[in-house]
């Protein structure tokens, strides 16, 4: 409760109060002052033998008397108005630039607070860094380079750095064969990650120099200079060496790499691929490309049969690029017709699907010569070959037997060789639904006792898909020469009906 006998004091004080209010504010306003800035080394001084990296990590802080740091203003030897870039961290990570072609230089590093009325620290803080240059280094990716000898199409990747960091790189550059004049360019980003990968395209119809046509990553993207496709002079017919360096801001050039590979002339529209292991691959390669020369063609040759089946498959031949998108990939679509032998149906054939993408969209054709085995008919292989189903058990084919053209589509009556054992280890096969069947024959399955009976399964030995691109034969051919026309089957078979010519 309130004093009744305070009451009245209270009130004059308060009149007292507000007649003092009538008086005005007096006195100076005070200026804005401007910030400081400090960073946070404030010397250095280190000899020519204990420079710094160009690529330093600097800090610096600002103070204002009367308000606050709202960001700073930095600048590299150009102190010109125009020069400054404005940020509001604290710190960051710099390639302070070294003179083009010098490996040492002092380099100026400036920096001053802004407040927040937009005043700037009029001296700021500066401090001149002593900086050696760092050799850039590159390095051919052995995992993205060409086998020893190749057609078309030929892939190198590499892999760059250096010391002072990723930014200071100015380009990478290649050469082919000539490293005084032929240097080139390559383009790369951030993104690149310090590796790049290039394809080199060329027409290897006839031998001599030609310019190969340079596609940048796996896109295959193609680069151009002024407009036009960039071209490098390329050997075809002869070997070659891929030359690469990286070159720096400052204009220092790393050590050079590089790799040989000779670059075949393509003679013909058939590829040969010979993928037979083991003593006889020269005899069974000899056979069959007499039957294709008696019918008129000479096929380009790739041997591809190094290599051991390993869980149910082999490596990939080192024979074959490294890379199989784009670059084998590509090249195989040179050819319009392959003609691939083979004694294991788990050696490279696996890999046909993916590496047969281009050739079979661009119209290609391929006859098949491998025998069938009794292998998963959930095996990859049948993604390429037109089997769906193989007859299980033990078969066996008598020399005499009739390997018999289906009627309305071949003529020519094939026959296992006379004077030769029985062949063991023969499959009949269905092939997929819409697939067309070629040749049958007489299977004989053998009992449980060791003797043999007749077989009324599966008679198939020789399918063409429902594409009509692809032939396969599953017996050895070298075992059905009974009736020495097998080059008469070629003939119905690889000219006629698969178009080889």
């Amino acid at each position: 409760m309130v004093n009744k006998n305070f009451l009245p004091f209270f009130i004059i004080a308060f009149i007292v109060f507000l007649g003092s209010c009538k008086e005005p504010l007096s006195g100076t306003l005070n200026e804005n002052q401007p910030p400081s800035t400090k960073l946070t080394i404030e010397s250095i001084n280190r000899s020519d033998d204990f420079r710094l990296s160009s690529q330093i990590n600097i800090s610096w802080f600002g103070q204002d008397p009367d308000g606050y740091i709202k960001g700073y203003e930095y600048a590299i030897n150009d102190t010109s108005e125009s020069a400054w870039t404005f940020t509001e961290k604290t710190d960051s990570t710099f390639i302070l630039p070294i003179s083009p072609g010098q490996q040492v230089d002092d380099v100026l590093f400036k920096v001053r607070a802004i407040d927040n009325d937009d005043l700037r620290d009029p001296v700021g803080a500066r401090l001149v860094f002593p900086i050696v240059n760092s050799k850039p280094t590159v390095s051919i990716n052995k995992t993205q380079s060409p086998p020893d000898t190749l057609y078309s199409v030929s892939s190198f990747g590499w892999n760059f750095n250096d010391p002072d960091g990723l930014a200071n790189i100015d380009r990478t550059e290649i050469a082919v064969n000539d490293t005084i004049n032929g240097w080139t360019s390559i383009p790369f980003t951030e993104e690149d990650e310090g590796s790049l990968f290039i394809s080199l395209e060329v027409d290897n119809s006839s031998a001599g120099t030609k310019d190969a046509q340079v596609f940048l990553g796996r896109s295959y993207s193609t680069l151009q200079v002024n407009g036009q496709n960039l071209t490098i002079p390329v050997e075809v017919g002869a070997r070659n060496t891929f030359y690469v360096r990286t070159v720096d801001a400052a204009e220092t050039k790393s050590n050079l790499d590089s790799l040989s590979w000779y670059l075949k002339e393509q003679k013909s529209n058939t590829l040969f691929i010979n993928d037979f292991s083991g003593p006889s691959s020269q005899a069974k390669q000899n056979l069959h490309l007499s039957l294709l020369t008696q019918n008129g063609i000479t096929p380009d040759l790739w041997i591809i049969n190094d290599g051991e089946v390993v869980q149910d498959k082999v490596a990939l031949s080192e024979a074959f690029p490294t890379v199989v998108d784009p670059t084998l990939i590509r090249t195989l679509s040179k050819w319009d017709h392959i003609y691939w032998i083979s004694n294991d149906i788990d050696r490279n054939i696996t890999y046909a699907q993916e590496i047969l993408e281009d050739f079979f969209d661009e119209g290609g054709t391929a006859f098949v010569n491998i025998p069938m085995k009794g292998i998963n008919e959930e095996d990859e292989v049948f993604n390429f070959l037109p089997v769906d189903s193989i007859a299980s058990g033990q078969f066996l084919l008598f020399e005499d037997t009739l390997v018999t053209p289906v009627p309305n589509n071949l003529t020519t009556e094939l026959k296992i060789n006379s004077g030769s054992f029985a062949l063991i280890n023969v499959f009949p096969i269905k092939g997929v639904t819409g697939s067309t069947l070629l040749y049958t024959t007489d299977f004989k399955r053998r009992t449980a006792t060791g003797g043999f009976r007749e077989y009324d399964g599966y008679e198939g030995v020789a399918l063409e898909n429902t594409e009509g691109n692809v032939v396969y034969f599953s017996i050895d051919l070298d075992n059905l020469d009974g009736n020495n026309n097998l080059a008469d089957m070629i003939q119905e078979i690889v000219i006629n009906r698969l178009g080889f010519n």
